[in-house]
């Protein structure tokens, strides 16, 4: 079944029943806040059960509220999955950030950056959820290397764009590269390396493509 499957089936499951409580118990909240709890419980429902058994009915019942509350803020399953998503990216992104902000050189801060982000990616409960889904097709894919995934990196590797000197033409093409190899080693694991191999995989191969000078040492 499709993750577009799964959007239509959700608006008519049989035996779906609405909260016999008012939503948000009566009282709801802004529309942000609203977003924001029902990616919360988008989140939940990912790490607990995985992507496949995350239904727009599962999340309205994580979330206390009706399937029709959560079309009100969002488009279907997807919308509200890529939700969860961007939040545990967000959380990747910070740690990723506190530990680059000490290197100085350029090709040392991405490398770390994503030895880093495939680690935390592994064990952020969330995003492991997502990308080992059997069902994971393009949806997720286009919108990790779409606009809200190219503000990411952008933000991310901040630093070693300022380090490396690039100009906004270098730094699209460097940056786009960098994401497209983080996304290909999510996805696709094998062959496994541990941190030095990739370390030593990535200085090797992707620092030369970046146009950035490879240490003495490495």
């Amino acid at each position: 079944m499709s993750i577009q499957d799964n959007q239509t089936t959700d608006r008519s499951a049989p035996g779906a029943k609405s909260p016999s409580r008012p939503a948000w118990d009566g009282n709801p909240p802004h529309t942000a806040a609203a977003k924001r709890r029902l990616v919360e419980a988008a989140s939940r429902c990912i790490a607990r059960e995985g992507l496949a058994a995350t239904t727009v009915a599962a999340i309205a019942a994580e979330a206390g509220v009706s399937r029709q509350t959560i079309y009100r803020y969002f488009a279907g399953r997807d919308e509200i999955a890529g939700g969860a998503m961007l939040a545990a990216a967000d959380r990747v992104r910070a740690s990723i950030g506190r530990h680059i902000r000490v290197l100085a050189d350029p090709a040392d801060m991405i490398v770390e950056a994503l030895v880093l982000g495939l680690a935390e990616v592994r064990s952020d409960p969330v995003l492991l959820a997502i990308w080992d889904s059997s069902p994971l097709d393009g949806f997720f894919a286009t919108r990790f290397t779409g606009p809200s995934g190219i503000a990411w990196v952008r933000e991310t590797l901040a630093p070693a764009v300022e380090a490396a000197g690039w100009n906004e033409t270098d730094a699209n093409a460097g940056l786009e590269l960098v994401l497209r190899i983080y996304l290909s080693l999510i996805i696709s694991p094998s062959p496994e390396r541990g941190p030095e191999e990739l370390r030593a995989f990535l200085y090797r191969h992707l620092v030369p493509g970046l146009g950035l000078a490879v240490a003495e040492e490495m």
